[in-house]
């Protein structure tokens, strides 16, 4: 069997051979539109931005998705240390805005240097990571074995297909077999899988596939509970995150679904708190009985509307509700997230202005867990349909699933991590 220095032997003498082309393949990556003309010095290494204080976890994806995919994991390590920062590399464009909007703050965005020595060495010199997640099917020998080099522990994680995981799988199996065993654990989306990277000589578990996931919003259940008795069983929409352009709308699809559905209520909350004024005008206007949700002591029976203040208490309205509707997307606007709605138990309705979120309301569409509308009448009409409590408990059981395809890969990957990260590293 070929040694491991062999291996990387054969890495570093091929990136030195292909050093001089960088400039030119950068200039012809750029011209057919594959990278950031702005950003493509990242490929070579270097950056504007500064690294982070303290802790900082590299995690490498293909593509947005990819980076979506790590959402749960970098929730979950964010919650228990604060002070840790991610930095994501991606293959792939991706769209700034998105990758802004959806990440958790903490998180910054860089492109993967390529995978020449040079790059590689100016992208290692300036991060400094403290511990490398590789969750990306293709293997970049050069930056794999010389993070290795580095001594900083990586895990290769989600890995679906060997066969597809580059050329170097098939033509150069020495390269293959360094780049793999470059990686302190190797865990697999399936066992056959698993059963390919042991063929190469190296261990491997299987963690199962990773899917993008909201983290739980927290609630304050014994208010939870003392609203749901005030409600005396009354049947209860959620409209979330609604854009100013959406309230009067909103309200419209609330008069037409309490001509069918008796003792029908609606929590209605603004995108903006700015807008409450708004949506307390839009109500006297209507004729709707309405209350603030912090003015809730005693919630009348004759209550049409609550109007709900900020975000914090979103998941207290969505554990409420058995149906909601999700703003910004009667207008073009984008949408809002619809996981945490789905995870904590609501069937959903939303316009069809969803690009911000499309593969996730595609996942859910396609589960049978959201209805698309994209008028007052059809808001109301699924309203309607969706209180019956079987049919929503149904709905809501499907976007239940869709919410933790993942959840069992994201608690693996996140327990080989904590075991791994270098508590008390000063970089």
């Amino acid at each position: 069997m070929p040694s491991k220095s062999f291996g990387e032997t054969l890495i570093r003498s091929a990136a030195r051979i292909t050093e001089p082309l960088v400039q030119h393949e950068l200039a012809r990556r750029v011209a057919r539109g594959d990278e950031d003309a702005s950003r493509a010095t990242e490929r070579q290494g270097i950056t504007e931005l500064p690294r982070p204080d303290g802790l900082v976890i590299w995690c490498h994806v293909s593509d947005m998705q990819g980076a979506l995919n790590l959402i749960g994991v970098i929730g979950h390590i964010h919650a228990e240390m604060p002070e840790i920062s991610f930095l994501v590399t991606t293959r792939f464009r991706i769209q700034d805005f998105v990758f802004a909007m959806r990440m958790p703050e903490n998180t910054i965005h860089q492109y993967a240097p390529l995978d020449k020595l040079a790059a590689v060495e100016r992208f290692l010199d300036h991060w400094r990571p403290d511990l490398c997640v590789w969750a990306d099917d293709l293997l970049m020998p050069v930056l794999n074995t010389n993070t290795n080099k580095r001594e900083i522990p990586s895990v290769l994680a989600d890995l679906g297909n060997v066969a597809s995981a580059g050329p170097q799988f098939r033509w150069l199996p020495r390269i293959s077999k360094s780049a793999l065993h470059s990686f302190s654990q190797i865990l697999t989306a399936d066992e056959p899988t698993a059963q390919a990277v042991r063929s190469f000589g190296a261990e491997a578990s299987v963690m199962g596939r990773l899917c993008e996931e909201a983290l739980a919003l927290p609630h304050d259940e014994a208010r939870r509970a003392r609203l749901s008795r005030q409600m005396d069983g009354r049947p209860v929409w959620l409209a979330a995150k609604v854009a100013r352009a959406e309230i009067g709308q909103v309200l419209a699809a609330h008069r037409l679904a309490m001509r069918t559905t008796h003792r029908l209520m609606l929590i209605l909350l603004p995108e903006v708190v700015a807008d409450v004024a708004q949506v307390q005008k839009a109500c006297d206007d209507a004729g709707f009985v309405w209350k603030c949700s912090d003015d809730l002591a005693d919630l009348p029976p004759r209550v049409d509307v609550i109007i709900a203040r900020g975000l914090d208490g979103l998941g207290l309205w969505y554990q409420l509700a058995a149906v909601c509707f999700l703003g910004g997307s009667l207008v073009e606007r984008g949408g809002h997230t619809p996981l945490e709605a789905a995870g904590l138990g609501s069937a959903i309705i939303h316009g069809p202005h969803v690009d911000n979120y499309a593969d996730n309301y595609l996942r859910l569409r396609d589960a049978g867990a959201a209805i698309e509308v994209a008028t007052v009448p059809s808001l109301a009409e699924a309203v309607g349909e969706l209180i019956v409590p079987d049919r929503a408990a149904e709905m809501a059981h499907a976007g239940w699933q869709v919410c933790s395809e993942g959840a069992d890969a994201t608690d693996a990957l996140v327990e080989v991590l904590w075991e791994m990260i270098p508590m008390g590293a000063s970089s």
